[in-house]
């Protein structure tokens, strides 16, 4: 089986895979690590823009699956059972993932109702990357869907997890996703 997560910055997707990967100790790969690797081959600062450069320029020289292809990969040499993957953002990521491994990927949108709550959750985790003002996390969303179509890939998630309350109603929403999703298979 494998899991990815998708939804707008700051929703909790990595932290839904991050929580998952270390409670059950299962693998997982970022597309956005293999993203981060190239920029910096390129020599380009670790910045949101360089990184949707980088992403658009590799997309743009090796096809829209290139990522999906690299993260394919990983999880076919590992050998292991369950897999999550961070970083969906296309719809061609998805029908990719889809193609590969069928109804053993499960797609998951982690949603945040109101922008100012998922604005004051990336102001928390204080990365520099997330900029500091609610019209920049606007921006950014705009840019995703841009070069992402990102609304279109959430349309294709096989669950909704809302992440509007607090840290323990969102562990709980994780657990009870886990026990339905991941443990009847």
């Amino acid at each position: 089986m494998v899991l990815a997560a998708v939804g707008k910055n700051g929703t909790g997707k990595d932290y839904f895979l991050e929580y998952i990967s270390k409670k059950y100790e299962l693998p997982m790969v970022s597309i956005g690590d293999i993203v981060r690797e190239l920029a910096a081959k390129d020599g380009l600062e670790l910045t949101r823009e360089n990184l949707h450069k980088t992403s658009q320029k590799y997309m743009g020289m090796y096809g829209q699956t290139f990522f999906p292809e690299q993260i394919v990969k990983k999880i076919k040499e590992s050998g292991k059972d369950i897999f999550l993957v961070s970083g969906v953002r296309p719809l061609s990521d998805v029908k990719f993932l889809k193609e590969q491994f069928g109804d053993e990927f499960v797609l998951v949108d982690i949603v945040i109702s109101d922008d100012m709550v998922r604005y004051g959750r990336m102001l928390a985790r204080g990365s520099e990357r997330d900029g500091k003002d609610i019209n920049k996390l606007r921006e950014y969303d705009e840019g995703e869907e841009k070069i992402f179509q990102t609304s279109e890939t959430e349309k294709l998630a096989d669950v909704v997890i809302k992440n509007d309350g607090t840290v323990e109603d969102f562990y709980a929403a994780i657990e009870d996703f886990y026990a339905k999703y991941v443990l009847k298979k």
